[in-house]
């Protein structure tokens, strides 16, 4: 339907992950703007920061004291946002004021020593690394009895409301499954069900995600823009055949995730013109035993929070009082944008130069 609908014409765009609509509105881009921008004036970093409690050999606020690692390192976060794990029932003598345990683990992720760094610009065995920390935490963490949840995520820049600019990511491991999970595992069940085959290996099977929406097709995996993108430049990596987690993934499907993952950091720096703030989601399958869970597909969304360069996407009252999301860039545009872009891990620092 969408296709033939004149390019700038708004309609909506069934998220089927979410099992929410989309309003593709490509004309809103064309409004004049008047209101903030945010605009990077470049960054003066040191290698090696004394105050920066992620760096190597520096006292954290706890009072630990971080070892001279080299490779990417994992440690508890001092000031988790979960708590205990003590009890695990739901108290449901209220129900208009239930309350239920938010108890479970949080990690912090370096993924490099060097305080200067991103993704983007690691050397290809150090990134390798990473994702080889991402299966090693997943796992640990998923069998834990406790656990019913585990995310990893980035929030890379000061627009995501990071307050450390040192190369980190974060889990959450929960006692719980979060609401985005449980409608991620309804609805990729729900399809298996259905239609007797995984819901994201039919959907990159797709022509638009075979064309107007590649970005990059490797032996292991594709990255793409989805047909309801709920962001500007939103963009997946999926891999092509059906894995429920990142623990499933063998060391040639780590080492092409790691490329492919860090060229999609590259894109995003280059088609930004700076080092591109990102919130990036790793999907795992939740680990709490229900048997819907083998119907799940591992991936990554990456989402950054501009709509251009100087412009950050903000949710304001439609979209928050909706709950449908407003997206002002055309996914295939965003594609093609993308596609321009070359990935060079250089390219950021060059441009700024």
């Amino acid at each position: 339907m969408s296709e033939q609908l004149p390019p700038q014409v708004a309609h909506r765009r069934w998220q089927p992950l979410l099992e929410q609509w989309v309003l593709i509105s490509p004309a809103s881009s064309n409004r004049p703007w008047s209101g903030a921008v945010t605009a990077f004036t470049g960054s003066d970093q040191p290698a090696h920061d004394p105050e920066c409690y992620l760096c190597p050999g520096v006292e954290r606020a706890s009072g630990a004291t971080n070892p001279d690692y080299t490779a990417p390192w994992a440690f508890d976060n001092d000031f988790p946002s979960l708590g205990g794990n003590e009890n695990h029932a739901i108290d449901q003598q209220e129900p208009l004021a239930t309350r239920a345990p938010g108890g479970g683990v949080c990690r912090v992720l370096c993924w490099s020593a060097t305080h200067n760094t991103t993704l983007a610009e690691l050397p290809a065995d150090q990134m390798q690394q990473v994702t080889r920390l991402w299966q090693h935490e997943y796992q640990t963490l998923a069998a834990r009895p406790e656990i019913q949840n585990v995310l990893i995520f980035e929030n890379k820049g000061i627009e995501t409301g990071v307050s450390n600019l040192h190369p980190h990511g974060q889990i959450y491991a929960t006692v719980f499954v979060t609401d985005t999970a449980l409608r991620l595992r309804r609805a990729q069940h729900q399809y298996r069900l259905q239609h007797n085959a995984p819901l994201l290996q039919q959907m990159i099977r797709r022509p638009e995600y075979q064309r107007d929406l590649l970005l990059e097709k490797g032996e292991h995996f594709i990255t793409f823009v989805p047909f309801a993108a709920r962001f500007a430049y939103e963009s997946w990596i999926v891999p092509l055949r059906h894995v429920p987690s990142i623990a499933e993934l063998t060391s040639a499907e780590l080492d092409e995730l790691a490329a492919m993952h860090q060229r999609q950091a590259q894109r995003y720096d280059q088609l930004f013109r700076r080092p591109s703030p990102n919130v990036t989601l790793l999907h795992n399958a939740p680990c709490d035993n229900d048997e819907a869970n083998a119907d799940w597909c591992f991936h990554i969304a990456m989402q950054p929070p501009l709509r251009d360069a100087d412009k950050l996407k903000y949710l304001a009252g439609f979209e928050s009082g909706s709950g449908n999301i407003v997206n002002p860039v055309a996914p295939e545009a965003a594609a093609a944008a993308m596609r321009a872009c070359s990935t060079q891990s250089a390219t950021c620092r060059q441009a700024q130069s």
